[in-house]
């Protein structure tokens, strides 16, 4: 028997894990300005420790992680879901190829920022002050290693009866993401929260 559940957020659940690749981290951390986005492309949950998938979602839906309406667009792509009454413990999600990011990190007095470039050319330094990017402060693209799409989430519990299924909340710390170290930065994943009820 299948069930319509309600998974608020599950589809975002993962949209952050692939950025883990994207480079190293250490101490000196910045933020996500407001601008974090991916292209989410699929959503799939398994509930035999990832034999099999159930696709939730297959299309592109941007998602700016940083912003306050993460977890309602996110929720969306999952919306109306039909899935077989059981137990979901991993969540598999595929992302687009390009990361869409403004923020900066500090290196000592100096400030790097992401300046509209793209990839290696998409960060600038502004030596003047700490916490001040400079005129060209914009949205920068960064593409994602085509190993890094894909990403689980397991040790999960979402519970699907054939009444009722789980409500899944996610929240997302961008505050964090960008690092430097010896004045190269490097673009991390958020920290994701999330919890099932």
């Amino acid at each position: 028997m299948k069930n319509t559940r309600r998974l608020v957020g599950c589809v975002a659940l993962v949209a952050v894990c692939w950025a883990a690749g994207l480079g190293r981290v250490e101490a000196a951390s910045g933020n996500a300005d407001g601008t974090y986005t991916v292209t989410v492309t699929q959503v799939e949950v398994s509930k035999d420790g990832g034999s099999s998938y159930t696709t939730i979602f297959s299309g592109s839906q941007s998602i700016n992680i940083a912003s306050v309406d993460a977890g309602a667009v996110a929720a969306g792509l999952a919306s109306g879901a039909q899935l077989d009454v059981g137990v979901y413990t991993i969540v598999r999600v595929t992302i687009g190829s390009t990361l869409q990011l403004k923020g900066y990190v500090n290196n000592g007095a100096t400030t790097i920022y992401t300046n509209g470039g793209s990839d290696t050319n998409g960060f600038s330094t502004n030596g003047a002050a700490a916490n001040t990017p400079g005129s060209d402060y914009a949205v920068s693209s960064f593409t994602i290693p085509s190993a890094n799409r894909t990403s689980s989430t397991t040790g999960l519990s979402m519970t699907v009866t054939a009444t009722s299924g789980p409500t899944v909340t996610i929240k997302f710390d961008t505050s964090s993401i960008l690092t430097q170290a010896g004045g190269i930065p490097s673009v991390g994943a958020p920290t994701v929260t999330i919890t099932s009820s």
